[in-house]
């Protein structure tokens, strides 16, 4: 993705009240990643795409990219063709998909001040939600629960973000909470609300009352977050690593090395056989779940960018040299 602004990693404030807080001790995976398999010699398909193509989300027989001319565009996960396309503005943040829709974070004049719902059947804006006044966090994400759309409210420091829940049979924010220091994007399952922070951690978050159900201490870091049927996946940036926590235990079972450098930006998403990270130093590595092993590796290199998984295929964007991948993974 774009270029990301970090918190540093600093000493941790000590945080009394907490239902727990899990550190585990997990071995990282060491085994050397895979040779690369360049993406030109497995039947890719190339999308030109301008102005920026950014951030990716599967839906369905359909794969949304932001940052492309008009705002946001839906490609046919199978052929690639464009079949949808919405006029908006800059979406700096990971979307998310549900009640039915697909939700954006919208920024004009380098402020993110707007959650858009899209309906995906006929690619049109059906809702526009007013966000505070500081805006959503760039590089941060959106997540959904059971019953609200949540998006992480920037501040004037680590200490003043805020956790924003919109209701979806209204359109309009229903709660606002305080976020766990240092929170940098957001994901939803198996009843909580999961933030990241860049202070090596990932909080459990209640979404009914905002308190916190469990602490876990993950890489260096973390940010954007995939949500499976049996755990949540963690890419943590600065370490090139992926923790994955078993929701169960609120532990992590399971550090992997994902790549050989850090990851500037980057992005994950869950296919049905394997994790999937966007990394830097490679184009992009793949999970095995069974072993927590790296399995494939794509190449070359082509700078920052998101990824998303379809069935046969795993899309990829490349935002510096203005390309999405198709690339097959049978």
């Amino acid at each position: 993705m774009s270029t990301v602004v970090l918190v540093g990693c600093g000493p941790e404030d000590e945080n009394s009240g907490l239902t727990s807080d899990s550190t585990s001790t997990r071995a990282t995976s060491s085994t050397p990643l895979p040779k690369a398999e360049d993406v030109a010699d497995l039947g890719t398909l190339t999308i030109q795409a301008r102005p920026f193509p950014d951030f990716a989300l599967a839906d369905g027989d359909t794969v949304w990219v932001s940052g492309v001319e008009p705002g946001l565009v839906g490609y046919d996960a199978g052929t690639g063709d464009v079949r949808a396309e919405v006029a908006m503005g800059d979406v700096p943040l990971a979307m998310d998909q549900g009640f039915g829709s697909l939700w954006a974070g919208e920024g004009v004049a380098g402020v993110i001040a707007t959650l858009v719902r899209i309906d995906p059947a006929t690619s049109t804006v059906t809702a526009r939600v007013p966000m505070p006044d500081a805006g959503l966090r760039p590089e941060s994400s959106l997540a959904v629960t059971e019953d609200a759309v949540w998006a992480l409210v920037d501040g004037a420091d680590a200490e003043s973000r805020l956790l924003v829940a919109v209701d979806p049979a209204t359109n309009e924010v229903r709660e606002t909470f305080p976020a766990p220091r240092a929170a940098e994007a957001l994901r939803g399952g198996f009843g909580s609300l999961w933030v990241a922070t860049s202070h090596q951690k990932v909080v459990r978050v209640d979404p009914d009352d905002g308190s916190t159900q469990a602490t876990v201490d993950t890489g260096y870091g973390s940010r954007f977050m995939a949500v499976g049927d049996d755990a949540v996946w963690v890419m943590n940036q600065d370490d090139g690593t992926v923790s994955r926590i078993d929701p169960e235990t609120d532990a992590v079972v399971a550090t992997v090395q994902v790549s050989t450098g850090r990851i500037p930006g980057g992005d994950i998403a869950i296919g049905d056989d394997a994790v999937w990270v966007r990394t830097e130093a490679e184009l992009a590595t793949a999970v095995d779940p069974r072993t927590n092993e790296v399995v494939r590796v794509l190449g070359p290199p082509a700078g920052s960018g998101s990824i998303a998984v379809t069935e046969g295929a795993v899309w990829v964007t490349a935002h510096d040299q203005f390309v999405i991948h198709r690339v097959p993974t049978a």
